[in-house]
């Protein structure tokens, strides 16, 4: 299990930390993604099957309005799972992401599973959390954010077909969300 303080890919930058991403890393062949900054959110949009998190979209509050960020990789065949979940917003907000992400085949790591956590509940698992006896093969992740507004934003990468990998930015400082 990765959790954020044993991480060895974590870089400091303008008062956050960037951890992860977990699944297929960066450098791994996949489209990256990065949402750090926006840090207001308030649902998400998920597509999955029984072998991996298909697309993910986040719907964030800007500006006195709702908006929805790009979606990341979306693949239908018609036999897909979707959600569509909106917080409690500003009351309700993120503080845990968990999951797991599994080689398949000769593929690059994918994210099978995926579960997001509020200060009032949480929603999923998405997807299907693997399990085999093959050393290296899944990683399963816990990110914990907590509840005083310390998150800073998603990055990740997707292929063709799959959302390949997530991470978090995670806030310094409790203050940063004043400013």
């Amino acid at each position: 299990m990765l959790s954020i303080l044993h991480l060895d890919c974590c870089m400091k930058n303008m008062n956050m930390i960037k951890i992860g991403p977990v699944g297929a890393g960066y450098g791994a062949g996949g489209i990256i993604w990065d949402e750090k900054g926006r840090d207001q959110v308030a649902g998400f949009l998920i597509s999955y099957n029984e072998n991996a998190i298909l697309s993910l979209q986040f719907l964030y509050y800007e500006d006195d309005n709702f908006v929805l960020s790009t979606l990341f990789y979306y693949a239908d065949d018609g036999f897909n799972d979707h959600s569509a979940i909106v917080f409690d917003y500003p009351s309700e907000l993120l503080t845990s992401i968990s999951g797991s992400s599994e080689k398949v085949g000769n593929d690059k790591p994918v994210l099978t599973s995926i579960k997001f956590g509020t200060n009032k509940g949480s929603y999923g698992p998405f997807g299907t959390p693997k399990v085999t006896t093959e050393p290296n093969n899944i990683a399963d992740f816990d990110f914990q954010i907590g509840n005083h507004r310390l998150f800073g934003g998603f990055h990740g990468t997707e292929n063709y077909r799959r959302v390949q990998s997530i991470g978090v930015y995670v806030k310094t400082q409790v203050n940063d969300q004043l400013q």
